[in-house]
């Protein structure tokens, strides 16, 4: 892993997003794990959601629902810090709650922070938050199958920076605005989404 971050490096969001979206597109798990974490590692994909969505997806492919709950909670404990790109793992983390753990009203939580996100999100957020309200409303699960998502804490982030040879690397290129529509969405949610 560490020679192929080294190589790719320093490439553009364009290269990584067409490296995950044949993975994807086959529903090859372990290669769209790959790629994502080598985007996330070596191409400074860490900071944006893109490269989130891909671990998410791969996950799901993997039918391993809880980590892919997993990847938005690290993205949103350590990397994502952005409010607008925060609110779009919110809504994913809702989705894979409500329609991947199949808990509809701890999902409720995550649905609602998207529709205080970008319009374009809030859009696509008010009727998956009616869906699944009433869900919630019918569901049977007593036990929680997660808990609410994590608050930023980026202490970590920093420890694993002053490791130069640990050091995540920023993107190559500027970030997309805060909260703009991912790249790799339509993909993505065409596996997210289970209606």
């Amino acid at each position: 892993m560490a020679a192929t971050s080294a190589r790719s490096a320093g490439r553009p969001a364009s290269w990584w997003r067409e490296r995950c979206l044949g993975p994807l597109d086959a529903g090859d798990w372990y290669e769209l794990y790959r790629a994502a974490q080598s985007w996330r590692v070596g191409g400074g994909g860490s900071f944006i959601p893109d490269a989130w969505l891909m671990d998410v997806c791969s996950a799901l492919l993997h039918h391993q629902p809880k980590t892919a709950l997993n990847c938005c909670d690290m993205a949103l404990s350590t990397w994502i810090e952005r409010p607008g790109d925060r609110a779009v793992l919110r809504f994913v983390r809702g989705l894979v709650i409500a329609d991947h753990l199949e808990d509809p009203l701890r999902a409720l939580d995550d649905l609602e922070s998207a529709l205080h996100g970008p319009d374009w999100l809030a859009a696509q957020a008010a009727p998956e938050l009616d869906r699944v309200t009433e869900q919630a409303r019918r569901s049977r699960v007593r036990r929680p199958r997660a808990g609410p998502a994590p608050e930023l804490d980026t202490d970590y982030r920093d420890l694993i920076s002053r490791d130069a040879s640990s050091r995540t690397p920023a993107p190559a290129e500027p970030l997309p605005a805060d909260g703009a529509v991912p790249s790799l969405w339509d993909p993505a949610m065409s596996r997210l989404r289970r209606t």
